[in-house]
C-alpha cells in the first residue's frame, strides 16, 4: 500500500508450558474469499445497511454482542450443532435483535491455510439486543454469546508511594464556585512548550488539561484549592522529559511556572545525532552485526495506527488497515502516539538521526483498533495477520473481560505459525487479556536507575539501589513471560520529534523487534527453512525465553529475565562489543 499522511503535531506466562490450541472438534464452516477492498483483509466483514439507519443505535438497555455457533467438541452429549449460516438466519429475523455485521474467517488465502485448513474460532456475528434477549440466547447451548468489548489500554497504575484511591463523585465536597488555577510550562531554555497534557493531583482527584501555543493551561479545580493540589505531572507530546513537581507555587501574577528538561540536554547532539537507546544496550543489540535487519519478516502492529509523516517511520510502515471504521488511509494517522511509540522502537529508520529501529529492514503493518475499536474488530484484524501471511503480531491492546472467542482466534494465529506478543500490562497486579491467554508471550518492563532526569515522576518510584528493577506499572505476576525495557525509552513520537515513554508495550516492542531478528536470520528459524507452523511459533519463544539473562532478585515480576540478543541470535563473541550499563546510567545523569 501507498504511504499515508501523518498527523502533523509538532512537539513543543511461562507460556512455553501452556497449550496454545484451544479443544475444538469439528469444523467450523469455510467461506468462500473475501471481495477484497482497501484493507484486503482476506476474511469478511458483511455489513448489514439498517446498521447505519438513524433511530436504530444502541437503545436504553440494549448492548452490542457477539454470537456464534459452539465448535463441536464442546457440545454437550445429545446436543446437536448449528451451522453459522443457520444461526445467523435466526438472529436476522429476530425482532429483539439488530444484525450488525458477520466476521467470517476465509483460509483460502495466506500460508495459514495449508498449515492449520480448521478453524477454532467459528464465523461470529455481530448484533445489537437488549440484555434480557442476550440472557436468554446465552443459556442456548449450541451458542457462545459475548460482549463485544470495546478495546482500550491497560489501566495507568498509582504514581507516587501507595495506591491513590479513586474518587467517588458523589462523595466529593465541592467549591461553589469552582477555582482557577493558571499554570506555564517551559523548557529549560525558556521556550513554551505546547500540546503537553497536565495533571494535577489533589484531595479531590486528577485534573487535566493541555497547554496552548504558549504553553499556558488553566485548570478548573471544583473540589481543590491550589494550596491542597499535591502534585503535578506534565508529559510534553515531544523534545522534552516527562516532569513532576511537587506542590506547584504560584508567583506573583498568580501564575505557576513548571520547567521540563528537553532531551538534547541529556543527549549531546540529538537528535541530529543518532541515538542508542539503554533498552539497546541492555538487551546488546548493539553487539549484533549491522547486517542483522530483519528483511524478509512481516510484523503487524495492533495498536493506534503509525504516524507514518515521521521521517522515521514514513519509508518503513507502508502497509495497514484501519479496522475501527474511521475512514479510508486512516491507520497512517495516530491520535495518540502509542502504535508511533512501538513502531519506532521496531522498525525506524537507520538513517544516522534520531533512533534506529530494532528490525528497521522489516515489513511492517498497522492495523488500527484505537480508539473506538471493539473486540470484533480485534477477531478480524487477527485474520488479517492470518491471510497476510504475519510473521509477527504485536497486540497492544487490551480487553478486561476474558473471551472464548478471542482465545480461539488467536490458537488459529498460533496454529497457523504466527508469533503473538503482547504487553502483560501497565496494572501494577495482574496479567491483562491477552496476554494471560495460552500460546501468547507476555512481556513485563524493567527500568534502569540513572536513566532518567532527577525531575522524572520515575524518581519517587525507584528503588534505593543502582541499577535495573521491574517498573512501577509492570504486572506482579504470574504469568510474565520475560521483561524487557520498558520506561524512560526515546522513540519515535507525533509530528516529526521523539519521546520518552513508559509502558509495558514499550517493552514488548523490544521484543518484537529482537524476535523479528530470529525470524530472519536465526539457522533454526530462517522462514526459508522452517514451515510456518505452531512449532515455529512456540520454537521461538523457547529461543528468546532460553536466551533471558536472570535479573537480581527472585521477583515474580521478571519472568525468565531479560532477553539477551546475542545469545538468542548464536552471535560469536568476536562481534560482541564491550557494554557497561553504569555508563549510560552517568550519560543521562549528566543531564
Amino acid at each position: 500500500m501507498s504511504e499515508q499522511g501523518g498527523n502533523g503535531v509538532k512537539p513543543g506466562n511461562g507460556k512455553g508450558a501452556k497449550s496454545s490450541r484451544a479443544q475444538a472438534a469439528g469444523e467450523a464452516e469455510q467461506q468462500p474469499p473475501a471481495a477484497g477492498g482497501p484493507g484486503g483483509t482476506g476474511g469478511e466483514r458483511r455489513e448489514r445497511p439498517e446498521a447505519g439507519v438513524p433511530g436504530r443505535g444502541v437503545r436504553a438497555g440494549w448492548g452490542r454482542y457477539l454470537v456464534a455457533p459452539r465448535p463441536l467438541g464442546l457440545l454437550g452429549g445429545g446436543v446437536p450443532p448449528i451451522e453459522a449460516s443457520a444461526l445467523f438466519k435466526l438472529l436476522e429475523e429476530d425482532p429483539d435483535v439488530e444484525p450488525v455485521a458477520q466476521v467470517r474467517p476465509s483460509r483460502s488465502r495466506g500460508l495459514g491455510a495449508i498449515a492449520e485448513p480448521h478453524p477454532a474460532c467459528p464465523p461470529v456475528a455481530v448484533v445489537k439486543m437488549p440484555q434480557e434477549r442476550a440472557r436468554a440466547l446465552a443459556g442456548n447451548p449450541q451458542v457462545v454469546v459475548e460482549i463485544d468489548q470495546p478495546l482500550s489500554y491497560t489501566p495507568i497504575p498509582s504514581v507516587g508511594v501507595g495506591p491513590v484511591p479513586v474518587i467517588d463523585p458523589m462523595l466529593a465536597v465541592t467549591l461553589e464556585e469552582p477555582e482557577q488555577f493558571t499554570l506555564r510550562v517551559v523548557g529549560g531554555d525558556g521556550d513554551a512548550v505546547a500540546g503537553a497534557h497536565v495533571w494535577a493531583i489533589g484531595t479531590g482527584g486528577p485534573v487535566h488539561g493541555i497547554t496552548d501555543a504558549d504553553g499556558r493551561l488553566t485548570l478548573t479545580l471544583a473540589a481543590d484549592t491550589p494550596d491542597t493540589l499535591q502534585a503535578l505531572y506534565v508529559r510534553p507530546v515531544a523534545g522534552y522529559w516527562p516532569g513532576r513537581t511537587g506542590a506547584p507555587q504560584p508567583a506573583g501574577n498568580g501564575e505557576a511556572v513548571v520547567t521540563v528538561q528537553a532531551l538534547a540536554e541529556t543527549f549531546e547532539g540529538f537528535p541530529g545525532k543518532a541515538l542508542t537507546g539503554w533498552g539497546s544496550q541492555a538487551m546488546r543489540l548493539n553487539q549484533i552485526p549491522p547486517t542483522y535487519r530483519g528483511d524478509g519478516i512481516k510484523i503487524a502492529l495492533l495498536d493506534s495506527g503509525v504516524n507514518t509523516a515521521h521521517p522515521d517511520l514514513k519509508s518503513t510502515v507502508q502497509h495497514g488497515y484501519d479496522f475501527t471504521g474511521a475512514g479510508n488511509g486512516t491507520w497512517g494517522l495516530d491520535v495518540t502516539g502509542h502504535g508511533t511509540w512501538c513502531a519506532g522502537i521496531v522498525a525506524a529508520a537507520d538513517n544516522n538521526a534520531g533512533i534506529a529501529g530494532i528490525a528497521a529492514e522489516a515489513e511492517v503493518h498497522a492495523l488500527k483498533l484505537f480508539p473506538g475499536g471493539h473486540l470484533s474488530d480485534l477477531l478480524e484484524a487477527v485474520d488479517y495477520c492470518i491471510t497476510h501471511d504475519i510473521d509477527i503480531a504485536q497486540i497492544s491492546l487490551a480487553y478486561p473481560v476474558p473471551s472464548q472467542l478471542a482465545a480461539w482466534k488467536l490458537a488459529d494465529a498460533h496454529a497457523a505459525g504466527i508469533s503473538v506478543i503482547a504487553p502483560a500490562g501497565d496494572t501494577a497486579g495482574p496479567l491483562t487479556h491477552p496476554a494471560a491467554l495460552p500460546g501468547v508471550l507476555a512481556v513485563g518492563a524493567i527500568a534502569h536507575t540513572g536513566t532518567y532526569p532527577v525531575s522524572s515522576p520515575l524518581t519517587a518510584v525507584q528503588p534505593p539501589w543502582p541499577g535495573p528493577y521491574p517498573a512501577p506499572f509492570t504486572p506482579t505476576g504470574p504469568g510474565v513471560d520475560l521483561v524487557a525495557p520498558g520506561a524512560a525509552v526515546i522513540t519515535t513520537a507525533l509530528g516529526d520529534g521523539y519521546a520518552a515513554v513508559d509502558g509495558t508495550a514499550i517493552a514488548a516492542a523490544h521484543v518484537t523487534g529482537l524476535a523479528a531478528l530470529l525470524l530472519a536470520h536465526h539457522d533454526h528459524l530462517r522462514t526459508q527453512a522452517v514451515p510456518r507452523t505452531a512449532a515455529r511459533a512456540d520454537l521461538l519463544y523457547l529461543l528468546l525465553r532460553t536466551a533471558c539473562q536472570p535479573l537480581p532478585g527472585a521477583d515474580p515480576r521478571l519472568g525468565a529475565g531479560i532477553a539477551d540478543a546475542p545469545t538468542a541470535l548464536g552471535i560469536p563473541a568476536s562481534w560482541q562489543q564491550d557494554y557497561r550499563a553504569e555508563g549510560y546510567a552517568a550519560a543521562h545523569q549528566r543531564g
